[in-house]
């Protein structure tokens, strides 16, 4: 009897805390969701010092499939923890580097992240939206949006504005992780639909590339 009572007491535990983590499942999701796109507060403060290492290797792939110049003029659009900007200035480039992001955890950790660059003016990074890039037409040598597009609220018109600023044989290098955009924009799950609309928007050539987790789109304006 002792033993039946003590299981009884045990279901009904496991059952209690099962019902609490499905009571707080969604808010816990829709308060975590948002700091993937737009980190805030303490908890984006984590977030970008966390994607500081975390992107690394999606960095160090991304720019395996593009030239630099130590001349061009580099815009990272959604710079997040500002891993991939580091990553193109200890390539010993003198490339100089504008960073726009939605986020002002962004700009503070990206900006200790690349401080000494920043310190020197080879990097300058600001508060802005990739649907009103507050730049010149041509002006980009290079536009690098990595693990950054799957969250735009205005997918096409922040291509267009990144279409916009890149010079005439420019290179917009999208990158990310494949099951984070399946899961962010499920419409562009087959990698040719996104090429379509890259196409439309007027990139005269598009190259996929592919590797484990990783989706790379080079559009050539």
């Amino acid at each position: 009897m002792k033993g039946k009572k003590k299981l009884k007491t045990w279901l009904i535990g496991i059952t209690a805390v099962v019902a609490i983590c499905i009571a707080l499942y969604q808010p816990l999701v829709n308060y975590l969701l948002p700091q993937a796109s737009n980190p805030n507060g303490f908890l984006g403060r984590i977030t970008t010092k966390i994607w500081t290492t975390y992107f690394q290797d999606l960095s160090r792939w991304s720019f395996t499939h593009i030239n630099l110049d130590e001349h061009d003029t580099i815009l990272d659009v959604g710079f997040g923890g500002g891993s991939s900007i580091r990553y193109v200035k200890e390539q010993d480039t003198k490339c100089i580097i504008y960073g726009v992001d939605i986020s002002e955890e962004s700009v503070k950790t990206a900006t200790e992240v690349n401080q000494e660059y920043v310190d020197a003016g080879e990097v300058i990074l600001t508060l802005g939206d990739v649907v009103d890039l507050q730049f010149e037409d041509v002006f980009f040598d290079l536009v690098v949006a990595s693990q950054t597009h799957i969250y735009w609220d205005e997918l096409e018109n922040g291509l267009l504005e990144c279409y916009r600023v890149l010079k005439h044989n420019g290179i917009l290098l999208i990158t990310s992780e494949i099951d984070k955009l399946e899961y962010h924009l499920p419409e562009y799950k087959n990698p040719d639909d996104f090429v379509e609309l890259l196409y439309k928007i007027g990139f005269i050539e598009v190259d996929v590339k592919t590797s484990n987790n990783y989706i790379a789109f080079i559009c050539k304006k």
